[in-house]
């Protein structure tokens, strides 16, 4: 009974994950007023298959190392650049179904996960300990771990993306698209920019 509610918190901590405004979410949401509800879920799967590859590698090898935060801070700050050269990308969409190439292929989701210290900090600080705390009740908790936050994080952004599908119509309909498609660019700026801004408050007062 006590695993099960362990797992049903992890659960919990995952829908939590997929609910909080970010870089990914945005993505998503990007994708589904650029080609609809089902197109977007290529890049909740890649995301998905991008943090589980990162997530596991934390749980074998990185959580053992002890890396200081300070590193993942400094990571933060070549994620923001990366950031703020996808947001030029989506600025640049005026219509929907415009062809610029996929600005959130696989591999530039994947650097996005690699170059969020943000998220290595979490993993690290808030996750592994869970993970860990779970393999002492029962025989690979950790991955058990794993998986009830990501299907707790993957129902909460796929549900997210379905309630904005609804909205899209209207978007459409009223010509709103480009305004949106900056809107979204602007708010990759943002989290580039207070990425950036945690690493400087970081560095400066450690």
């Amino acid at each position: 009974m006590k695993v099960f509610s362990q797992i049903l918190e992890v659960f919990v901590l995952g829908l939590i994950g997929g609910a909080v405004p970010g870089p990914m979410l945005t993505a998503v949401f990007t994708e589904v007023l650029n080609g609809g509800f089902k197109k977007s879920f290529k890049v909740i799967f890649r995301a998905l298959s991008a943090e589980v590859i990162v997530a596991i590698a934390i749980l074998l090898v990185v959580f053992s190392l002890q890396i200081p935060q300070l590193y993942f801070y400094i990571l933060s700050l070549a994620g923001a650049i990366f950031l703020i050269w996808l947001a030029s990308n989506i600025w640049k969409i005026n219509k929907v179904g415009e062809d610029r190439g996929e600005i959130f292929s696989f591999y530039r989701i994947f650097i996005l996960t690699i170059l969020s210290g943000a998220f290595w900090i979490f993993w690290l600080t808030v996750c592994v300990p869970r993970a860990f705390a779970l393999k002492e009740q029962i025989v690979g908790g950790q991955f058990l771990f794993l998986l009830a936050f990501e299907l707790g994080w993957i129902v909460m952004t796929g549900f997210l993306a379905y309630v904005f599908s609804k909205f899209r119509p209207l978007l459409l309909k009223k010509n709103l698209v480009s305004t949106i498609f900056k809107v979204f660019a602007l708010l990759l700026v943002f989290f580039a920019l207070k990425s950036i801004w945690m690493s400087v408050v970081y560095l400066i007062t450690n």
